[in-house]
């Protein structure tokens, strides 16, 4: 009896503070984890739908062959990751506290001695650990995947930028022509060329089994050679049709336009070789990618502000607030980068002068909520 009542007694007694700080903190990485997988699987599936369609345009216009998609489309991803997860994380969040404030736990967290300033704590542990992952992205892993993105396009789409794109209707260069080519080989060898062309007025078929892509050194005109083929001119029925064969025959041939992929740009260079680099171009590229793993510290007070909701606001309340501010922070930081990589300001106030200001806007927001004021030091109300 006297065991008995003594268990009952330590069970009913409160749980020490730092033992109640961990089942907190707990619940708080739970919750914000769930919730931020959840948002960033909605938007990088968003982002691959929107890529794919646009990479199957540009391979249906012959910009390069269609069996890279996919792999252009894992580079395209990595390339611009760092910069996804900065929103989706901070929605995530935002979504997370929100659910607590509906719920009534903050509430219940209030009365129990934890406020929102108490929250800070978890939430920037958690956000160090998230910032690590997209400083390693965006430091080494999207470099990489820029770079590598740069000479698969290179590679694949030298051998279409002449004019001449199998398995596809080609134009002539006065467009009175219109040519087929099955297939290209190893050593750019043309097989089962078809072309129906229009000269003198006269309609007629030209067919070869083999031909090949030829340019003038001299003036960069390019034309398709056919060799040992036949050429049927004539109106189909009449008495006039004509079969001739002809051992070569050459068509000038259209060049398709095509962004040059030579010059390797900023986001492909090496995070240290940007360090060592004291042009403004590379200062700015470094400051960058420094920015999207800096925001987070930013951007996680904003998302506890404006997580507050109740039943009355609805789930989504908070988002047009949170997600205005974040664009207006983003756009902030661009301007300042492309300002930066012209030289027009010093690399001393680069991106800097836009995270201190949103770090002051991030406090004084925050310390208005954690005392129950209004956001806005001024209040509208109805007459």
């Amino acid at each position: 009896m006297g065991g008995a009542r003594a268990h009952r007694k330590a069970h009913d007694k409160p749980l020490a503070p730092p033992a109640k700080a961990v089942i907190i903190s707990r619940a708080f990485y739970r919750e914000a984890t769930q919730t931020t997988l959840l948002v960033t699987l909605t938007f990088l599936s968003l982002y691959v739908v929107v890529s794919l369609v646009k990479l199957l345009s540009e391979a249906a216009n012959g910009q390069f062959p269609a069996h890279i998609v996919f792999l252009l489309l894992g580079l395209e991803l990595l390339k611009n990751l760092a910069m996804i997860l900065p929103l989706t994380v901070f929605v995530g969040l935002l979504l997370a506290v929100a659910r607590w404030y509906r719920d009534n736990e903050i509430t219940v967290l209030a009365a129990c001695g934890v406020g929102l300033g108490q929250l800070l704590r978890p939430a920037y542990v958690w956000t160090a650990g998230v910032a690590a992952l997209i400083a390693a992205i965006a430091f080494y892993l999207a470099p990489m995947a820029a770079l590598l993105l740069h000479k698969v396009k290179v590679e694949n789409t030298s051998a279409y930028a002449a004019g001449i794109i199998p398995g596809r209707f080609n134009h002539t260069h006065n467009g009175r022509a219109i040519f087929y080519v099955q297939k290209v080989g190893p050593h750019g060898e043309l097989h089962d060329i078809f072309v129906s062309a229009t000269e003198f007025g006269k309609s007629g078929v030209l067919v070869a089994k083999r031909g090949y892509e030829y340019k003038n050194p001299h003036t960069g005109l390019r034309f398709l050679v056919l060799l040992n083929g036949r050429r049927y001119q004539g109106i189909p029925g009449q008495a006039n049709f004509r079969i001739l064969r002809y051992r070569t025959y050459a068509l000038r041939v259209r060049r398709h336009r095509f962004t040059t992929l030579t010059a390797v740009t900023h986001d492909e260079v090496p995070t240290l070789t940007l360090l060592h680099s004291n042009r403004p171009r590379a200062i700015a590229e470094w400051q960058w990618r420094l920015a999207q793993p800096l925001s987070l510290f930013i951007l996680t007070p904003l998302a506890l502000v404006f997580a507050y909701t109740d039943s009355r606001r609805g789930a989504f309340a908070p988002l047009f607030a949170a997600v205005l501010t974040y664009f207006a922070y983003v756009n902030l930081l661009s301007i300042a980068h492309a300002l930066l990589a012209r030289g027009q300001i010093p690399s001393m106030v680069g991106l800097w002068w836009v995270h201190g200001l949103f770090a002051l806007l991030a406090a004084y927001l925050f310390v208005r909520r954690v005392h129950g004021r209004s956001l806005l030091p001024v209040t509208f109300r109805r007459s």
